[in-house]
């Protein structure tokens, strides 16, 4: 597993002021060209977060973090078609409300046989958590798509799942309800979005 860290700077509106670290190697192993450093300083950063469930929890978080000048640690998947990855963001405050966002590869699993892989749609059926990885189909249950004999959707629109949005905001509410500056909330997945 090759150590990876990729950091960006943001301010209170999401606009980004810094991008360094294996950002852009990143970016060109997983089909983000259009992510580059260059092509991303100045935008906001939910310009390129494909759902509305995402873009307001990092706004969530950010906001927490300006706020309180507390930082924030989550765990989260970002998993390719042929490897499960997951990986470690830490929000910690700047001057000027600002913040760093530090994602550190923690692990990362060869799978084989390979997931299907998958397209965002953002009219597709099925979906996908943007922490924790889980697919769901309308109907059925959150599913972690790289056990055994799970199918992964080939087109699926991304969101955050809810055991995902009432752990975010347990985290968020817990320093923003009298937190210690400089405390930190832990978002680790739980059991049931970590699989061993």
């Amino acid at each position: 597993m090759k150590f990876l860290q990729c950091f960006c700077v943001v301010d209170s509106s999401l606009r980004i002021l810094w991008v360094g670290g294996d950002w852009d190697d990143f970016a060109l192993r997983n089909g983000g060209s259009s992510v580059l450093a260059n092509d991303i300083l100045a935008t906001r950063l939910t310009d390129h977060i494909t759902d509305a469930a995402t873009a307001g929890t990092v706004e969530q978080m950010v906001a927490a973090v300006i706020d309180t000048q507390g930082s924030l640690r989550m765990d989260y998947r970002c998993d390719g078609p042929e490897e499960l990855r997951r990986f470690r963001l830490t929000i910690k405050p700047m001057k000027d409300a600002r913040v760093i966002m530090v994602h550190e590869l923690r692990d990362a699993i060869r799978l084989t046989p390979p997931m299907e892989a998958w397209t965002f749609d953002p009219a597709a059926r099925d979906e996908k958590c943007s922490v924790c990885g889980m697919v769901h189909a309308p109907g059925g249950s959150w599913t972690d798509p790289t056990l055994p004999g799970v199918q992964h959707p080939v087109l699926v629109r991304y969101t955050v799942c809810p055991s995902c949005v009432t752990r975010i905001g347990a985290a968020v509410a817990g320093i923003l309800d009298g937190a210690e500056a400089g405390d930190v909330g832990e978002l680790n997945l739980m059991p049931g979005c970590n699989p061993s």
